[in-house]
């Protein structure tokens, strides 16, 4: 079977920004197609949880955060040395004051069903294969349906005005049209599990940095305990990709390495894991560009959008898309393709003084002998604490603690850095 379709908008990815992204472009009237390769629910590598700033951005789509499904966590306990810290969410936000723990499973499906239910047609099973570019402008794509989603079965030829490319990070549509990483620039790979718990109602998520190469060095990382409410934790590491002179541990080993050293407190059988652990890479710090060509937009991971100062990249996404749905609302309105500049204008206005920093500050967590220096001063002091807490999570504001002055400062001294090999 072949068919071929037209649409205003095409979103290429069924990830949390492709989904946000075809919600945001339907409730604004546009005529959008979704085509997602994996069948939902399909499972991701991630640690499930939900910042607070991503739960606003949840409701703010008329998604019932409340939901039984989910799981609330009111705090962050981070750990190093042998001591903790915990503090809770700040309520001097918009935004609630409350985290979720989410399994992509549900999250992804939940999403892309919402997108649907607001008037995107979205196909899933079908695999985009190549853009369709005609006389140097992308006109669509070429698809195949495998006929085990909601998608037809067959090559399908989707022709559109803008196309939204959320294809995850290795973004082989992106790629074709001239997007690449900067690879300078830190990379995240991550590994996660899911085991038994006999705390996994706790209210609180964990971070604890304590990693260690084969040297006993530090490493610049963390593993992390995230409760899920249903029987198990979500338990796993996350390492940067550039650990200058640090022994280069596979991430396979780290993991094993972590299990052996979480917190007894969690009571964890890690004998017994619901799978075996996942892995995967995380662009991150707005990594990839260009981020928007003549009538197309590259949105969360494909972007390299993920936060570098702590791996979060559903937040991000959620913002990616809602943006990305905007922006080309308005070209499509005025008949003006150039409007999408204004995202990546509003993409650096918002986000890239602090990606810079985020950028900078990896880069330098990674030096030999850094990161223990660090988590030894912070762990010491609950404001300093609550201060990484706060702009690591992108919340920052006029608090009473001057996390805002701290964080604007650290911004205007991360300008007169250069980023070097």
């Amino acid at each position: 079977m072949s068919m071929r379709i037209s649409t205003e908008v095409l979103v290429v990815g069924g990830g949390p920004a492709g989904s946000a992204a075809a919600f945001w472009a339907a409730q604004s009237g546009r005529m959008v197609v979704l085509l997602e390769k994996d069948v939902m629910p399909r499972d991701r590598v991630c640690g499930d949880a939900v910042t607070p700033k991503a739960v606003g951005h949840l409701a703010e789509m008329g998604i019932d955060v409340a939901d039984k499904r989910f799981h609330k966590h009111r705090g962050l306990r981070m750990t190093a040395h042998g001591q903790s810290i915990e503090l809770r969410w700040p309520t001097d936000h918009d935004h609630p004051s409350h985290g979720l723990i989410i399994r992509r499973n549900t999250f992804d499906k939940l999403l892309i069903d919402h997108a649907a239910n607001e008037g995107a047609q979205v196909w899933t099973g079908v695999e985009v294969l190549q853009p369709i570019v005609e006389h140097g402008h992308l006109r669509g794509c070429q698809a195949l349906g495998s006929g085990e989603g909601s998608g037809p079965e067959g090559t399908i030829e989707v022709r559109a005005k803008f196309v939204i490319i959320a294809d995850g990070p290795l973004s082989p549509f992106g790629r074709a049209l001239g997007t690449a990483r900067t690879r300078r620039y830190a990379q995240g790979v991550a590994m996660r599990g899911y085991f038994p718990s006999a705390k996994h109602n706790e209210d609180i998520i964990e971070s604890v940095f304590d990693l260690r190469d084969g040297n006993g060095h530090q490493l610049p990382g963390y593993g992390w305990v995230f409760p899920v409410g249903d029987g198990t934790v979500n338990t796993g590491v996350g390492l940067l990709s550039h650990h200058h002179g640090n022994d280069p541990s596979s991430i396979q080993q780290l993991f094993e390495q972590w299990l052996m050293q979480i917190p007894e407190n969690w009571e964890i059988d890690i004998s017994n894991p619901e799978m075996s652990p996942k892995s995967g890479r995380l662009p991150m710090g707005a990594s990839v560009r260009p981020r928007s060509g003549p009538n197309w937009l590259v949105v969360g991971d494909a972007a390299g959008s993920v936060n570098p100062f702590n791996g979060d990249g559903i937040e991000p996404a959620l913002t990616n898309g809602k943006l990305a749905a905007s922006v080309t609302n308005t070209a499509i309105k005025t008949g003006d393709g150039l409007e999408l500049r204004l995202y990546e204008q509003e993409l650096a206005s918002r986000y890239d003084h602090y990606y810079r920093l985020g950028r900078l500050a990896t880069k330098a967590l990674g030096k030999p002998g850094l990161m223990r220096r660090f988590t030894l001063l912070g762990i010491q002091s609950r404001v300093l604490t609550e201060l990484v807490m706060r702009i690591s999570t992108n919340l920052v504001n006029n608090d009473a603690g001057g996390t805002e002055s701290v964080y604007e400062i650290g911004k205007a001294v991360a300008r007169l850095i250069p980023e070097r090999d």
